[in-house]
């Protein structure tokens, strides 16, 4: 019991020591003093500097210190305390006041050696020097030597300092400088201080191709959204995206990130700073279809200049990137917005066409359609494309709509009236289907092949008074054949009522066509199924025999 006593308390004071040894910086800057309060292997140090100060080669003792600048240094260790002023006059001699607890003591030997013991911890602490220690070290121990000095500092932004002493002050070839790039984002555990460095150096990280994508790649091992972004946005040099390492390393960077509003941000910004090639276009679009947001999907989509979407790959990708939304507010939005500002080809028509037949909504649905304004309806393929999406609508409403506006604003040859009507046809609403069909009649040429794709719609009308007013206007057309005129009368026997039936063979007979023989047989084979004595009558009384 004892040893497991003794071991427990082996364990805690351990852990205790391990604590202690930790280094906290609290720095503060008041009036041009600059104050760092922290702890190192149970002791506190309170420093404060005022000046620039120099070291000497050792990192033992002070060389110099600006002319009316000071360093105070003050350690309380298990209850001692220890202090000690140097301070610059206006020559720029130095002065010394050393104190053990409150009882001044001779600087020479004691504080001297003191200051000796303390100065190195001091010096990684606060920075003081960096500029001039970083130069000694590269000097004598070249790069590797700096980035071991760098890693033994406790605080992220002295280890900025030093960077920034090794960035500023030294040139360095680029195998170096991909070291410290490296570096960079092992070194220093504060996203904020590696944002600023590479923000900061970002020019001189973009100088050689090997080196920007050791940058992208240091970028993307921030864990912090907000300064990645911020880093990506703040670089205003043309990038190499000619070069497939760089390409690479910069969109996964992009891809790294967990903020839809970021990675959004920044693609955005690339979009309006960089000229950019289209297969970066085409990487540009894949880092977009995997966004978890649709709108910022849309937004970048949306916020695309002209782009060359003859090439393939690029079409490809655009659209694989519409079609990963779930929003249709958003994919209608972008899919009309690519249709006022690009150009396409029929194929990317039929790539459109498609997206279209995926949306869920038919309001979004019918109103990008209803934004074509030209189509190349001989192309078999949009054709096909077109009636399918149009066929997968749901709203009798929106297909309506939308088969109307097709009318009006495209050439159709027989093949698309074929598929003009068969959508009619799948029609359920009498109304729609009816008008969508006298909207027609004006348009259509009345070839036998058309009358008969036609009167198989009519057909499929349910309502004796829908199906009877298309008729009529069918027998009203000037473009009225023989051959329309019998398969209007035909159609008609359709019709379960005597006093619709009654009036579409009324009009036929007030056409030129009753006179033909064919004509006048159907006529009066259509008659007879007339169960109205009354309806029979007028109708064969309607006919000069």
């Amino acid at each position: 019991m004892k040893s497991i006593k003794y071991l427990i308390a082996i364990v805690a004071l351990a852990l205790t020591a391990n604590l202690s040894a930790q280094c906290y910086s609290i720095t503060r800057s008041i009036n041009g003093n600059n104050r760092f309060v922290y702890t190192s292997n149970f002791t506190d140090f309170d420093v404060q500097v005022n000046g620039d100060i120099t070291v000497n080669d050792t990192d033992t003792g002070i060389e110099s210190i600006t002319p009316g600048g000071f360093l105070k240094i003050s350690m309380k260790s298990f209850g001692n305390k220890r202090t000690l002023e140097i301070r610059s006059n206006s020559d720029g001699a130095l002065s010394y006041e050393y104190k053990e607890g409150r009882k001044e003591v001779p600087f020479e030997p004691e504080g001297r050696k003191w200051l000796g013991e303390v100065l190195p911890d001091i010096i990684r602490a606060t920075g003081i020097d960096a500029v001039g220690r970083t130069k000694r070290i590269y000097a004598n121990k070249g790069i590797d030597g700096v980035i071991d000095e760098i890693n033994d500092i406790p605080s992220n932004s002295v280890k900025g300092k030093y960077f920034d002493a090794l960035l500023g002050n030294i040139k360095l070839d680029n195998s170096e400088k991909i070291v410290v790039v490296r570096s960079i984002s092992r070194s220093i555990s504060s996203n904020t201080e590696r944002g600023r460095l590479y923000k900061r150096y970002g020019d001189m990280f973009l100088s050689s191709n090997r080196l920007a994508s050791e940058y992208f790649r240091g970028i993307g091992r921030m864990s912090s959204n907000t300064e990645i972004g911020s880093t990506l946005r703040s670089i205003d040099k043309d990038i190499d995206f000619n070069e497939n390492e760089i390409t690479d390393a910069y969109f996964t960077c992009v891809d790294g990130m967990s903020s839809n509003t970021e990675r959004g941000s920044v693609l955005r910004n690339l979009i309006s700073s960089q000229d950019l090639p289209d297969k970066v276009y085409e990487r540009l679009f894949v880092s977009v279809s995997r966004f978890s947001s649709n709108t910022e999907m849309g937004s970048v989509l949306r916020s695309v200049p002209i782009i060359d979407l003859d090439n393939e790959k690029v079409s490809e990708a655009y659209f694989e990137a519409v079609n990963h939304m779930s929003s249709n507010t958003e994919a209608g939005r972008t899919l009309r917005f690519l249709l006022k500002t690009q150009k396409l080809n029929d194929k990317n028509m039929i790539s459109l066409l498609n997206s279209v037949r995926r949306l869920s909504s038919n309001t979004e649905a019918g109103s990008v359609l209803r934004d074509v304004s030209s189509l190349n309806m001989k192309d078999e393929n949009i054709s096909e494309a077109y009636f399918e999406a149009v066929m997968a609508l749901s709203s009798n409403t929106e297909t309506g709509s939308v088969l109307k506006y097709a009318v009006s604003n495209y050439d159709f040859n027989d093949n698309n009236w074929r598929d003009f009507f068969k959508a009619v046809s799948r029609m359920s609403s009498n109304y729609e289907a009816a008008t969508v069909i006298r909207k027609s009649i004006d348009k259509m040429p009345f070839t036998d092949a058309n009358i008969d794709k036609m009167m198989y719609a009519v057909s499929m009308l349910s309502s004796n008074s829908e199906l009877g007013s298309v008729l009529s206007n069918v027998l009203k057309s000037e473009k009225l054949t023989k051959y329309a005129a019998i398969q209007v009368i035909v159609t008609s026997e359709m019709l379960s009522s005597n006093t619709d039936m009654g009036r579409v063979l009324r009009t036929v007979a007030a056409t030129p066509f009753i006179k033909d023989r064919e004509v006048r047989a159907a006529y009066v084979k259509a008659a007879e199924k007339l169960s109205s004595n009354a309806e029979y009558r007028s109708v064969m009384e309607a006919v000069d025999f």
